[in-house]
């Protein structure tokens, strides 16, 4: 066999075992996620039209999904003391019909918010600011 149709033959075949192979789970963005930010999901467009469409997962609990830009999907917000780690998250195509996971990963910290200490420091770093300025200002 020549060279030229043992690349096309092993080409056309890699191509149609992609074809045949499942496409993506269902799909969460951002991920990794931060304890606290929000995060969609999406079934990818695995679930077509179903209405009956909804993500299970222990950290957030059960959510239905509405048709949106890239099939079903929902804002979840990742509750502010999840614990870092690997959350799997299953999305449900209707009662007794396919299931598509995927994987989320949880890093520690606050997505959004400022907390006491930072405010704090935040207002001393203010403070500080102004009185240099009314020294200097007073110096001339």
């Amino acid at each position: 066999m020549k060279p030229a149709r043992l690349s096309a033959a092993v080409l056309i075949s890699a191509v149609a075992l992609g074809a045949a192979a499942p496409g993506a789970a269902a799909r969460v963005a951002p991920n990794p996620v931060t304890a606290g930010e929000r995060v969609t999901i999406s079934d990818g467009r695995r679930c077509g039209t179903d209405h009956d469409v909804r993500a299970v997962s222990p950290l957030f609990g059960t959510v239905p999904l509405r048709p949106g830009a890239h099939g079903m999907a929902a804002d979840v917000r990742v509750p502010g003391r999840a614990a870092p780690g690997r959350y799997r998250i299953t999305v449900e195509c209707a009662p007794g019909g396919p299931r598509h996971t995927e994987t989320v990963m949880v890093s520690g910290g606050w997505a959004e918010g400022v907390d006491a200490t930072q405010a704090a420091g935040g207002l001393a770093l203010l403070a500080l600011a102004g009185g240099a300025a009314y020294l200097l200002r007073r110096s001339r």
